[in-house]
């Protein structure tokens, strides 16, 4: 019995290492698909991600012809102060939420996408390469003392970087233009 216990728990972790190794960094971006979202991000976004068999993980946001990017980290539901089923829209199907760190443009772009707000939370749903996307901006009501949505953000799907010769986030001219957020 133990013998099963022991092959187990390594076959497990065997696994478990096979999986990161299996990881992968994506940058999918995105053109505006209405006014509003527009507005708030000019030319697009793009998103940049991690992909396992088991794991899917948004890192970063980068503005798509700015030089402007923001961190993100996984975060949890009791941030918010409030169920994300209050929060979102009927029938949003995202529920994948990630924090806006205060690394890089994350203060500023919380600011941009939620005025009044100091913490700003994205809920995703999959990305997927040749999808749309919905993202949700909730930001912080230090009134009410719980998150609120602040914006809902439409995208289509513009294209995939080419990550394998060179990350375009590191190059020393990257092909950007100028971009506010």
């Amino acid at each position: 019995m133990l013998r099963k216990h022991l092959f187990l728990a390594a076959m497990l972790s065997g696994l478990a290492a096979a999986t990161a190794t299996l990881a992968a960094e994506h940058m999918f971006s995105y053109d505006p698909a209405n006014a509003q979202t527009r507005a708030l991000v000019d030319n697009g976004l793009t998103f940049v991600f991690e992909k396992s068999p088991m794991r899917f993980r948004v890192t970063e946001v980068l503005a798509t012809q700015a030089k402007a990017k923001a961190a993100l980290e996984p975060a949890g539901e009791r941030e918010l102060g409030a169920s994300l089923n209050r929060l979102l829209p009927e029938r949003a199907v995202e529920h994948d939420l990630y924090r806006i760190t205060d690394q890089g443009e994350g203060p500023a772009m919380v600011h941009a996408f939620c005025p009044g707000s100091t913490k700003g939370w994205l809920v995703f749903g999959g990305v997927k390469a040749r999808r749309d996307l919905v993202v949700h901006v909730l930001g912080d009501d230090p009134a009410a003392g719980k998150a609120k949505l602040c914006a809902t953000l439409s995208f289509t799907y513009r294209g995939e970087w080419n990550m394998p010769n060179g990350d375009p986030r590191r190059s020393r001219n990257p092909p950007y233009a100028t971009q506010r957020f």
